[in-house]
């Protein structure tokens, strides 16, 4: 088994995670989805995880970026070789428009890549590694194309995805917008609709194992299903901070 190891830093990204959600996925599912995918960290972690595979985001970004990847990848790496890690740069990216995919993917990816907390806004270097290596990045695109070959990516609504595959076979690795804390350009920690997405879990015949924050609402929404304390260190914002612990759970119907 090859591990891949990412194509971009997401915000929730499951970087210090993975390894342990990866354990905990069942070996004979015959579908495996992920309707909340950013940053694909789990998908990415194995060669294949079923015969049927889907990603699934809200974030048109995120979409794009990802079919590029998978159907045009050479020349998404020939415009990256063009761009500059400079703050001159990223900020002239963060007024610009494009009009092709491939060039709005580029850009995407520059500024996921060269931004602090990957939130796209503001230009960030690190006093110790330097800026990101355009290589790395460029030979990142070539791996994620091909782990991406037979991925079915869609761009739908979570829990009408959740409804529409659901089946006894399937596996939904759901990973949402937590109750506290960062929220996304599509949808905020307050407009997600948590109790929603409870009682669609709650009814389908499949297996999921869910990955949220550790609050007594979440605790509450889920009572009678096993909950696994986890914990990880805290990614940004952590100089300084007394408790660099960040708590969290993982729920599971199986």
């Amino acid at each position: 088994m090859k591990n891949y190891k990412y194509l971009i830093a997401w915000i929730g990204g499951k970087s210090r995670l993975r390894k342990k959600i990866a354990q905990l996925i069942p070996n004979d599912i015959k579908g495996y989805i992920e309707p909340f995918g950013g940053g694909a960290w789990v998908l990415f972690y194995k060669d294949k995880w079923a015969d049927l595979e889907i990603y699934n985001d809200l974030d048109e970004r995120l979409i794009t970026l990802f079919n590029v990847v998978k159907y045009h990848p050479c020349e998404l790496a020939r415009q990256m070789c063009f761009m500059l890690s400079s703050r001159k740069q990223f900020n002239e990216y963060l007024n610009s428009y494009c009009v092709t995919d491939i060039q709005k993917s580029a850009q995407f990816l520059f500024l996921v890549n060269h931004s602090f907390g990957s939130n796209c806004s503001q230009f960030a270097t690190s006093k110790s590694r330097g800026i990101k290596s355009a290589y790395g990045i460029i030979q990142r695109i070539n791996e994620i194309s091909k782990r991406l070959d037979k991925v079915l990516i869609e761009n739908k609504n979570a829990i009408d995805l959740i409804k529409q595959y659901d089946s006894k076979t399937q596996f939904f690795y759901c990973d949402p917008p937590y109750s506290k804390g960062a929220g996304y350009k599509v949808c905020s920690t307050k407009d997600f609709k948590h109790e929603e997405l409870s009682q669609t879990l709650k009814t389908i015949k499949g297996r999921f194992l869910l990955s949220y924050d550790d609050s007594p609402k979440i605790r509450k929404l889920y009572k009678g299903f096993e909950i696994i304390n986890i914990s990880r260190i805290k990614g940004i914002n952590n100089i300084n901070v007394k408790d660099k612990e960040y708590k969290e759970i993982l729920i599971k119907n199986y």
